[in-house]
C-alpha cells in the first residue's frame, strides 16, 4: 500500500470519527468513546509486548494511578484545568512506570511477568484497603458536573456525552500519534533489535536495561492518560481499574486485534467493546461466546483481526508483500 493510500485512509477514518456523533445516537457515540479510550491503552501495552517482547500482566497499574490521580485533582483541587490533570496524570504514570520499571526488567521472561501481576494486585488491595484516600470499594465519585470551558466555543460539562466524545477524540489523535512516532525513534528501532536480537544487541554495547526503562517509563505515561480519561467517561475512580482483570482485559484486546501490530491493538478495542455490550445484551452467558471466539481466533488467525484484514487485503490485490499493515 502506498503511502499515498495509506494517508487517504487514515484521514477518511479521521472525518468519519469526527462526524460519527452528529449522525448517530447517544448509544454508540458513547460505545466509540470507551473503544478510544481502551484503544490509547492497547497501544500503549503494544508497545511493550508487540514492539519489544515484554508480557506484562499488571498493565492495569499505570491505567488506575492515572484515574486516581485525576480523582484526586478534581476533589482536593477543584479550580485546578483540565489539561493539567491530564498532564499529572500523565506524570504520575511515567513515574509509576520508571519506579516499577526500575525493579522489575532485572527479571526475564515468566518471571517477568508474574512479578508485574504481583505488582499489579498489590496496588489493588492498596486502592481496596485504603478507605480514606481511595474510597475503598465505593469509589471516588463527584466531578461529573463539572464544566470545561473551551476557548471560542463556551463551557460544557463532563457529562455531555458530544463533549466527552470531541475530548477522548481528541486525546486519542495525539496519543496514538506519540506512540507510532515513538516506534520509528531511535530508542523505537533499539527496542525493536533487543527483541529480535537481545545477544546481539549487548554485544554491540546497547544498555538493554535503560532501553527497557525508558520504554516502560513512556508506556506508563500513555496508560495514565487513558486513565484519566476513563473515569471522565465512567464518572468514578475505582480499586477495579487496577484489577487482575483490567489487565487481563488488555491482553485479550491486544490478541484479539493483533498484538504486533498498532493498527490491530486498535481493532482489538473496537472488537471487544462492541462483542461484550452486544452479547452481554443478549445473554448472561457472553463470557462463554467470547471464550470460543478468542480460542477460534487463535488456531484459524493466530495475527488477529489486523493478520485477517491482511489476508483479505492480499486476496483482493490491495496489498502485495508479507509486511504488516
Amino acid at each position: 500500500m502506498s503511502p499515498a493510500v495509506k494517508t487517504f485512509f487514515i484521514l477518511l477514518v479521521l472525518v468519519l470519527a469526527a462526524l460519527f456523533p452528529l449522525v448517530m445516537g447517544k448509544f454508540h457515540t458513547y460505545l466509540l468513546t470507551e473503544v478510544m479510550i481502551y484503544a490509547i491503552l492497547t497501544v500503549s501495552y503494544y508497545l511493550l509486548l508487540g514492539h519489544t517482547g515484554l508480557l506484562s500482566f499488571g498493565h492495569a497499574a499505570y491505567f488506575g494511578i492515572g484515574g486516581y490521580v485525576t480523582a484526586f485533582c478534581f476533589l482536593y483541587a477543584p479550580s485546578i484545568p483540565l489539561p493539567v490533570a491530564f498532564l499529572l496524570a500523565a506524570a504520575s504514570g511515567l513515574v509509576s512506570g520508571l519506579i516499577i520499571g526500575a525493579m522489575l526488567l532485572r527479571l526475564t521472561k515468566i518471571y517477568f511477568s508474574f512479578a508485574t501481576l504481583a505488582f499489579g494486585q498489590m496496588l489493588w488491595a492498596i486502592a481496596w484497603k485504603w478507605r480514606s484516600v481511595t474510597g475503598g470499594d465505593d469509589g471516588l465519585t463527584g466531578w461529573s458536573a463539572r464544566k470545561v470551558a473551551v476557548p471560542l466555543l463556551g463551557s460544557f460539562s463532563l457529562g455531555n456525552v458530544t463533549f466527552l466524545y470531541y475530548l477522548v477524540f481528541a486525546v486519542a489523535i495525539v496519543s496514538i500519534f506519540l506512540c507510532w512516532y515513538f516506534t520509528k525513534t531511535a530508542l523505537g528501532n533499539t527496542l525493536a533489535s533487543i527483541k529480535s536480537n537481545p545477544i546481539r544487541a549487548n554485544f554491540l554495547g546497547i544498555n538493554i536495561g535503560l532501553a527497557k526503562l525508558m520504554l516502560f517509563g513512556f508506556t506508563g505515561l500513555i496508560a495514565g492518560v487513558s486513565g484519566s480519561l476513563f473515569i471522565l467517561f465512567k464518572k468514578m475512580a475505582s480499586p477495579n481499574f487496577l484489577d487482575l482483570f483490567t489487565s487481563f482485559d488488555v491482553v485479550v484486546m491486544s490478541v484479539i486485534g493483533g498484538y504486533t501490530n498498532l493498527l490491530g491493538s486498535m481493532i482489538g478495542a473496537f472488537v471487544y467493546v462492541y462483542l461484550v455490550e452486544y452479547l452481554s445484551s443478549f445473554t448472561d452467558r457472553w463470557q462463554l461466546i467470547m471464550g470460543i471466539f478468542f480460542v477460534l481466533l487463535i488456531l484459524f488467525y493466530p495475527g488477529g483481526m489486523a493478520g485477517m484484514l491482511r489476508q483479505f487485503s492480499k486476496r483482493v490485490g490491495f496489498v502485495k508483500g508479507d509486511r504488516a499493515p
